[in-house]
């Protein structure tokens, strides 16, 4: 397309954006603080309940709450315009891409361990959730995730 411009990654799409007027472009709600100081608008996006959304923690919630009962036990989903009254139809759950079978125990139970941190301490409080506007994982997803974590192994 004629004058079409590409940037790389998040970082790059808000300076792209911030240089280009009439710019449209999807970045990442972790990107949210940046793309304000910016200057840069959001968008309200139709869910497939036919509302239009703004990403907020209240509709990004809504969207993933919708999904936990078609969250298979891999937990790998499309949460793509899901049909949640009030969700914001563009949101993903976070994933960590581990060997079940590691070269040892000891890096076995160090795996453990960090992702049982981040679906549990991680998610408590607000710290390390506020930080890039992310939210808790529903409950049902939480388990979904102990039991793939208990999988890994030497």
């Amino acid at each position: 397309m004629s004058g079409a411009l590409a940037e790389t990654g998040n970082g790059g799409m808000v300076t792209g954006c911030a240089a280009t007027k009439g710019c449209i472009a999807y970045i990442g709600i972790s990107y949210l603080a940046k793309t304000q100081a910016a200057g840069l608008g959001e968008a309200e996006l139709k869910n497939g309940a036919g509302q239009f959304e703004a990403p907020t923690p209240k509709t990004i919630s809504a969207e993933a709450n919708a999904m936990t009962s078609k969250t298979p036990a891999n937990e790998t989903l499309s949460m793509i315009n899901a049909n949640a009254s009030g969700g914001y139809p563009i949101v993903n759950y976070e994933y960590a891409i581990v060997n079940k079978k590691q070269t040892n125990g000891a890096a076995a139970e160090d795996i453990r361990a960090f992702l049982h941190w981040c679906v549990h301490t991680g998610q408590s409080g607000t710290t390390y959730l506020d930080a890039v506007d992310f939210q808790p994982l529903p409950s049902s997803v939480v388990t979904l995730s102990d039991n793939q974590i208990a999988k890994i192994g030497a």
